[in-house]
């Protein structure tokens, strides 16, 4: 299956150095066995419960990826992400709400990641992203919109892997 259009990749967007100094930060998910988490959410959501603010190295990395020219405006949205253990395999198809911003990148913070990506209209054909230490993805127009994700699971765990997402609403 071909790639679908507006999903923009990033081979070693962040060094192996840059990803031990993000997954060394509090902020990080610490997962636990009896009280597994997906996510951490930082920044504003447009949700009813607010989010905590983000932390200054998470505005930081706003900052440089937006003077990169990965987004048009600033972040305004930061989660960190382990999908752990059956979690990332009950973790269906989706196309992510409105609510996410309008374009969305994901830095993998662990090695083998694997995302899927299918047009809802040929559900059965798949486009797969295998992602290393460092790479990213960028979700935009119809990649963001007409297009459902999810982390695939791999291994023995079923993890997903570790992200740090960034978007912006406007």
């Amino acid at each position: 299956m071909t790639k679908p259009p507006g999903l923009k990749l990033y081979p070693a967007l962040l060094t192996p150095e840059e990803v031990a100094r993000v997954l060394e930060r509090p902020e990080m998910v610490q997962p636990r066995p009896e009280n597994p988490q997906l996510f951490r959410l930082f920044g504003e959501f447009g949700s009813n419960k607010p989010a905590d603010a983000p932390a200054p190295w998470m505005l930081e990395w706003g900052q440089r990826l937006t003077e990169r020219g990965l987004f048009s405006a600033l972040p305004t949205q930061y989660r960190l992400c382990d999908w752990i253990g059956d979690l990332a395999g009950q973790f269906k198809w989706h196309t992510d709400n409105d609510r996410h911003g309008q374009e969305i990148l994901a830095i993998a913070l662990s090695e083998g990641r694997r995302i899927g990506f299918r047009d809802p209209s040929r559900a059965t054909s798949t486009y797969e992203l295998d992602l290393e230490l460092g790479d990213a993805y960028l979700m935009t127009g119809k990649a963001r919109w007409n297009w459902q994700h999810r982390v695939l699971p791999r291994g023995r765990e079923r993890s997903g892997g570790k992200s740090f997402i960034l978007s912006y609403r406007r």
